[in-house]
């Protein structure tokens, strides 16, 4: 049996690795046939050294492995035809500029096993970075606000380089009186609420807040103030009639936005949700027009072009996170312009703590993907996975789609 482990191959590079040395001794040690290739990088949060001291075999070949590992998109001059790979393909819905890498796959009788479809029985997420992305980007929130308020000295989370450091310099934010505004509570939304409450902001009930006056939260409170919004509280079905959360998420277009209340309150948005194309926006982007709409900046973690924050016009980098939207142009300017609203779309986030971020996910990984995987005995299996877990997350087999992702025969096609 062999592993591989790839370099990234995306533009900056990605200094995540999907199993951290730590994680590859123990199964190492676990399954005594198993060999991990690992191929040599000079940029991966945990050096060639460390996997050699691992037990791993550093090499640029992985043609031999059954099952190849990576973080991101792979390069298609990286692809091995016949081989069995596991990454975010960021492909399940049909996103375009991921197209001719999907295609090349098909064409080349390549298998995949995305992260994204890695679910348990109720179909939720066991392997994912999203917990860390909310971090990231709720230090995000709080070092926007401090830049739009004129403190150009916070660092960035990579600058910082730890949770732990981001934590220590927590007092030395200087905030305003400003209503964040958090949408969703999933993995992610925890993630930005748990960076947000451990910065002192006193946490509101959805409730609460819209029997506040329509008007600057400065004017109501003299400290910063917190609000988690859940699917409940941000859509309601089109027909009057009562939300049901197993409805919303089988008919979303049956759903209307309900976010205006808290737009018209909020300075910052913090956007978490996981946004399926056929459900409402928070709203349109002719909104920001309005005197009414108070947001000035959104942390879009979520970051789905022209999704669910329709000025999200494009991913933004780690070295250059903040980009501004003119209201009256709907145009991209420069950010913390007093007629723009200043963006944060990220689309790495969890890059900025590449080592806790990679733990995190190592060892999620281990358990609901790698070990079934090992035990299954499935290295040289073409046929369909047995076990449950290898099943859900399976997108091609040898280059056809697997029966539950049918919708991307269009996507897929040449």
């Amino acid at each position: 049996m062999k592993l591989g482990i790839l370099r990234e191959s995306k533009n900056p590079p990605d200094l995540r690795t999907p199993l951290v040395p730590d994680d590859c001794r123990f199964l190492l040690n676990q399954f005594k046939d198993l060999q991990i290739v690992v191929q040599p990088s000079s940029f991966r949060c945990y050096s060639d050294e460390l996997y050699r001291g691992a037990g791993c075999l550093v090499s640029e070949d992985l043609s031999h492995c059954g099952l190849v590992l990576g973080v991101k998109e792979v390069d298609t001059a990286q692809l091995i035809p016949g081989l069995a790979y596991a990454f975010f393909s960021h492909t399940i819905k049909a996103q375009p500029y991921n197209r001719s890498m999907m295609q090349h796959m098909v064409r080349n009788g390549i298998s995949l096993y995305d992260y994204e479809l890695m679910t348990d029985e109720f179909g939720r997420r066991t392997v994912a970075f999203g917990h860390w992305a909310g971090i990231v980007g709720g230090w995000h929130a709080l070092r926007m606000r401090g830049l739009r308020n004129g403190h150009r000295s916070v660092p960035t989370a990579a600058e910082i380089g730890s949770y732990q450091g981001m934590l220590d310099l927590l007092p030395e934010l200087s905030l305003d009186a400003a209503l964040f505004v958090v949408c969703g509570h999933g993995r992610v939304g925890k993630g930005a609420l748990q960076m947000l409450q451990a910065a002192g902001i006193e946490m509101f009930q959805p409730e609460q807040i819209l029997k506040f006056p329509e008007k600057p939260w400065s004017q109501i409170h003299s400290k910063p103030g917190l609000v988690v919004l859940q699917s409940q509280h941000m859509v309601a079905a089109k027909d009057g009639g009562a939300f049901v959360e197993s409805d919303f998420y089988q008919r979303p277009g049956a759903y209307m936005s309900t976010m205006a209340p808290y737009l018209r309150r909020a300075d910052v948005l913090v956007n978490t949700i996981y946004w399926d194309p056929r459900s409402p926006r928070h709203f349109e982007a002719a909104a920001i027009r309005e005197p009414s709409f108070r947001v000035s900046q959104i942390a879009d973690i979520s970051c789905d072009i022209n999704g669910s924050v329709p000025i999200t016009t494009r991913a933004s980098r780690i070295d250059n996170p903040y980009y501004g939207i003119s209201r009256s142009t709907l145009t991209e300017i420069a950010p913390w312009d007093s007629n723009g609203v200043d963006m944060m779309a990220v689309d790495n986030l969890p890059c900025e703590l590449p080592r806790e971020a990679s733990n995190e996910f190592s060892q999620a990984l281990l358990e609901h993907f790698i070990t079934p995987y090992i035990e299954s005995s499935l290295f040289s299996d073409p046929g369909e996975p047995q076990h449950p877990k290898l099943a859900r997350a399976r997108l091609l087999n040898q280059g056809t789609l697997h029966p539950d992702q049918t919708h991307l025969a269009d996507y897929t096609a040449r």
